[in-house]
């Protein structure tokens, strides 16, 4: 039976765990470093872990083991059920597809796990810059159409850095698809050409509208190879469409918003944003993204 006392006393904080992994499902570890930017961080894991069995039992999330190799046993993801959605968004809010709720195929298990802890890196180190995060749009959520090419970006966000507002598609990388090919339908080529043609229909009015950040899970050569082709493919050189960074690097690195921890296709070095005067007022416009079932 649901626990009606912990229905009766939900806090503040509970609704930033709730916002947490209503974007992407993250681990107990995940969260707690995640928490520095609630309402009020925990303290210790421990902690975190009773609050979210109590939240668990009352029926507003659920979780599965990761099958993953770890110390001390498998990780586990949590996600929201259809109460704690309702709970967040809303009883009267359209739910989302049946996949939401669902346990994660284990095939899928160390990329997920590798979103997980890009953001819950990210988000801290905007966070303490005092930015914002906004319009964020978990895995599969966005739809990119262009010519033939249809893509679902491992998840989208705009963070707005001194007033100006910097849009981002995130790829992460683990390897598992070929990178040059334009006949498979998940190669990187492939993704490659179909955002640098779905970024050039917009080159006329802003060629900076967004770009697609590319997180690699394993070699510094992988990363090296994708830059190294999307130079070559680019219809525009001089346009920033494409960065990159390991995700052990980029975890690494204490501040990604202020140290060059990126490299984009021309081999330069830069942080997730421009350092620009607060008083400088941009001129760009937020990318429409279209919103697909996830």
């Amino acid at each position: 039976m649901p626990n009606k006392n912990v229905r009766r006393q939900i806090t503040p904080r509970d609704l930033d765990l709730f916002t947490a992994i209503d974007r992407h499902p993250l681990t107990a570890e995940q969260l707690l470093k995640l928490s520095e930017t609630f309402v009020e961080a925990f303290t210790d894991v421990r902690l975190l872990r009773r609050r979210l069995r109590q939240l668990r039992e009352a029926g507003f999330i659920q979780d599965w083991p990761y099958a993953t190799a770890a110390r001390g046993g498998s990780p586990h993801y949590w996600k929201l059920t259809r109460d704690g959605y309702q709970l967040l968004h809303g009883a009267d809010a359209v739910l989302p597809t049946r996949r939401y709720f669902e346990a994660i195929a284990p095939g899928h298990h160390p990329h997920t796990q590798a979103i997980g802890d890009f953001l819950a890196h990210l988000l801290v180190a905007v966070h303490r810059e005092g930015s914002q995060l906004r319009h964020f749009a978990r895995e599969n959520a966005t739809k990119i159409e262009a010519g033939e090419f249809t893509l679902f970006p491992d998840c989208a966000f705009q963070i707005v850095h001194h007033g100006q507002p910097f849009n981002f598609l995130v790829e992460v990388d683990n390897s598992t698809e070929s990178v040059r090919s334009t006949a498979e339908t998940e190669s990187i080529e492939r993704k490659l050409r179909g955002y640098d043609l779905h970024q050039s229909r917009y080159a006329a009015n802003d060629p900076s509208r967004y770009v697609v950040l590319f997180i690699t899970t394993r070699s510094a050569a992988r990363l090296n190879h994708i830059l190294d082709l999307a130079a070559l493919i680019q219809q525009n050189r001089q346009r920033r469409v494409f960065v990159g960074a390991g995700l052990s690097e980029f975890l690494a690195c204490e501040n990604p918003l202020r140290l060059a921890i990126l490299r984009d296709h021309r081999g330069l070095k830069l942080s997730i944003v421009p350092q620009v005067s607060p008083r400088t007022k941009s001129q760009r416009t937020s990318l429409t993204l279209t919103t697909a079932p996830c």
